[in-house]
């Protein structure tokens, strides 16, 4: 196996110990709430912290041949929530291990309705970026939803361009 595979699927083994880890504080959190008699009786649940469909992407050394439009839209697949450009491309570079700036890709796969810029209806700019099958008339999925985002926003009040 090549030094990069092994990095990689290094990289999905730590990201799946940090979600065990995060359900098991989560259960301590719950343990103490009942210890302290803050249990009234009520049902506590456990909140989903991830979707049990997602699976590791593990990346070949076909990955880093590709081309860059596909190796973005891969690399969405990985972030799997709405993301700011920063952020994808933090995760483009540590899966390539280039310092390539994909802004301008992007933008032509905006062009191309690959992917989508969200904004706010009354913004002129665009905050998160998302692939256009993430959406289902005209929303965000919520499996793509970063943590408390609908606290923050309102369906009508987003615009996808």
């Amino acid at each position: 196996m090549a030094k990069n595979d092994t990095d990689v699927i290094l990289s999905a083994l730590h990201k799946e110990r940090q979600l065990a880890h995060q359900k098991v504080m989560q259960l301590d959190r719950i343990i103490k709430r009942i210890k302290e008699g803050n249990y009234a009786g009520e049902v506590l649940e456990i909140e989903p912290i991830e979707s049990q469909s997602r699976q590791p992407v593990v990346f070949t050394q076909s990955f880093k041949t590709a081309d860059t439009k596909v190796q973005i839209l891969r690399v969405f697949d990985v972030v799997r929530i709405a993301s700011k450009l920063q952020v994808i491309q933090d995760k483009f570079n540590e899966l390539t291990q280039t310092n390539y700036n994909i802004r301008d890709i992007i933008r032509s796969l905006q062009r191309s309705g690959k992917v989508r810029m969200m904004k706010e209806k009354n913004a002129s700019r665009g905050f998160l970026w998302v692939k256009s099958e993430w959406l289902d008339n005209g929303q965000l999925l919520e499996e793509f939803k970063p943590e408390g985002f609908d606290m923050l926003y309102k369906p009508e009040d987003l615009i996808f361009e």
